[in-house]
């Protein structure tokens, strides 16, 4: 298994990852597979774009995309020692092999390289015990939870809302990937 940061390029495999992933599990994320199908090709490029604020990777098994994660650093000044990891997916095909973990170890790793970087934070649906079990496992912590937060065929699924501090005492100041 490879991880890596996607590229524009592979904006087809992105796309139909995301996909998946919004249809197997759509209360996993806050978008829907229609709003995403909806959206133009270059909308799913542009979140490959490389940036000092957002990383997008994916794992891949062979030549095939298996799994990713966004992490994306708040931009505005009273915010930027705060970043976030989106979109989280590992194809159910290939879950329980420690994919998941991996995407989850290389943002982190990252996270830790960024110049005054100091809290991850993430969000969870409350019902996804195998996620908020692995994002325990990484040091993440539990600061609130939101009732009702999504709505998703008429039932309704709470959020869980969890922060990693890191700790590190000298951080490079460029983009690290």
């Amino acid at each position: 298994m490879i991880i890596r940061r996607l590229l524009p390029s592979d904006v087809a495999a992105y796309r139909r990852i995301r996909l998946r992933g919004l249809r197997e599990s759509p209360e996993a994320s806050g978008s829907s597979y229609g709003e995403e199908m909806k959206r133009p090709v270059k909308s799913f490029a542009s979140r490959l774009e490389h940036t000092r604020a957002k990383w997008t990777y994916g794992a891949f098994e062979g030549q095939r995309l298996v799994g990713i994660l966004s992490l994306i650093r708040d931009e505005r000044e009273k915010e930027r020692h705060k970043a976030a990891i989106v979109g989280m997916y590992v194809d159910s095909r290939v879950r329980r092999r420690g994919i998941g973990r991996c995407l989850l170890k290389r943002a982190i790793e990252t996270a830790r390289q960024l110049r005054g970087l100091r809290r991850v934070r993430l969000a969870v649906v409350e019902s996804n015990r195998s996620a908020l079990s692995l994002y325990a496992s990484a040091g993440f912590k539990v600061y609130g939870r939101e009732e009702e937060a999504l709505l998703v065929s008429g039932k309704f699924y709470s959020e869980l809302f969890l922060v990693r501090t890191l700790f590190k005492s000298k951080r490079p100041t460029e983009d690290p990937h």
